[in-house]
Order: C-alpha cells, then structure tokens, then sequence
C-alpha cells in the first residue's frame, strides 16, 4: 500500500462538497492537505477543521476562481512540492441547451475541463521531482454515458473530455513514477446541484453519500505504487 502520511495534497474545490470531505478524510490519514477554493472564508473554515483533525502537519490554502484561467498560473505557480494533486473541482448544469447563457457555458467548460488541463500542466513539473507521484481525476458517470431523459448537455461535453484527457495522460506516464487515474462517480448529495438552481431533496432516490466517494478515491490513492486503479465508476446500486 501507499502509506499517504506526510505526503502533500492538492485538492481543487476543497471548500465544499465532495473535495471537502475528501481533504478531511485524508488529513486523517496524515496527509498535508492544499486547500482550494473561490472565496477566502470559506478556506479558512476548512482549515480549522483540518488543524483540528491534524495539527501534526501545516496545512495551507489556495485562493482562485477557476473560472479567470488567466490567475491559474500564478495562483499556483507558488507550490513547489506535490505528492498528489486531485482536481475535483467542478459546477452542474442541466436543461435544454437552447437555453444555457453563453457565460455559463464558458463557466462549465473553464471549471470542469479547462482548470484540470491548467492544473495539471503548471503542476507537473513539480510532481515528476516527488518520489511516487500522483494525478486522481475526478470525472463523472456524464463522461461515457449520455443522459436520455433529463439533459445536461454542456456539462456532459466537458466530461466527455475529461475522460479522454484522463485516458491519454495515464497512457503517456505508463512506466513512470506518476500515477493517474479517473475517478467515474454518478450523483452525490453534495449540495452541488442547489448550487446550481437545480431545487432537486437532498437524498434523492439515485443519490448516495459522497462518504462513498471520499473512500473509494482513498482506496485508489493507497495502492501499492505497481498498481493503478486506472477507472472507478461508482453509481447508486439501489435507487432507494
């Protein structure tokens, strides 16, 4: 197993949601997190809670609105050590496509695909200097399967591509001390479609905890180094 101790951690969109709870599960663990987020209170509530659940190591925080990919460089550009970077960062869109503004659609494509390209690029020459490195994508179920009823168009083009860039950079770092892999989780009551405008309840029928979540990107984290759980989808088994 890969022991996550001390090992530091990048998660994008770690004030809220799934990244939230991934950070504190992991800093339980041991790991020193990089918290990312939009708004600074938010990054200091998050904090707190991880110095409280580990004060053994210094945690830190990143302010940046991936939706200005012109501030991602030098927002970023400050870190020179990673272990891991997570980009999990991303919004939820849903409706005829007709009816999506063009700022929106901007938004979607800049957070959910264009950020993890970003990410990715400005942070991988530090990780190629860290002794076993990793790169986890958080993608989405929308990433291979095109909904026939309810339409999230935008949104699924943004995973779709997700996908292919997740495939083709695990193929290019085969046989390197750099691990990626994408992570294929279907709906969550994270709060991320509220976010949205999208009034669905809190635990609808095909949503399930993102304690699920939080625990299967861990289990693929903590592999042994030969191992790469290349692709795990997760989706709720029951609708109940």
């Amino acid at each position: 197993m890969t022991d996550l101790k001390n090992k530091k951690i990048l998660v994008t969109g770690s004030t809220d949601g799934l990244g939230r709870l991934l950070a504190t599960e992991l800093a339980k663990l041991g790991a020193e997190i990089i918290v990312h987020g939009r708004e600074e209170g938010k990054a200091r509530e998050v904090l707190a809670e991880l110095k409280k659940v580990n004060s053994k190591v210094k945690h830190s925080r990143i302010i940046c609105d991936f939706n200005k990919p012109g501030t991602v460089s030098k927002a970023f550009s400050k870190i020179t050590a990673l272990d891991i970077l997570v980009n999990n960062a991303g919004v939820w869109e849903e409706g005829d496509t007709i009816n999506i503004s063009i700022d929106r659609l901007l938004e979607l494509v800049n957070v959910n695909l264009t950020s993890y390209l970003l990410m990715t690029r400005i942070l991988l020459p530090v990780l190629t200097k860290a002794e076993f490195a990793q790169i986890l994508n958080v993608v989405s179920i929308a990433g291979y399967e095109v909904p026939s009823e309810s339409f999230y168009t935008i949104y699924s083009a943004t995973k779709f591509g997700l996908q292919g860039f997740s495939e083709a950079l695990a193929k290019e770092f085969v046989g390197k001390d750099l691990r990626v892999m994408g992570f294929y989780p279907g709906g969550m009551a994270t709060g991320i479609f509220k976010k949205s405008g999208i009034e669905y309840n809190d635990n609808e029928p095909w949503m399930f905890d993102p304690i699920e979540s939080a625990e299967a990107m861990i289990f693929m984290l903590t592999r042994n180094p030969k191992v790469s759980v290349k692709r795990m989808d997760l989706i709720n088994h029951l609708q109940k």
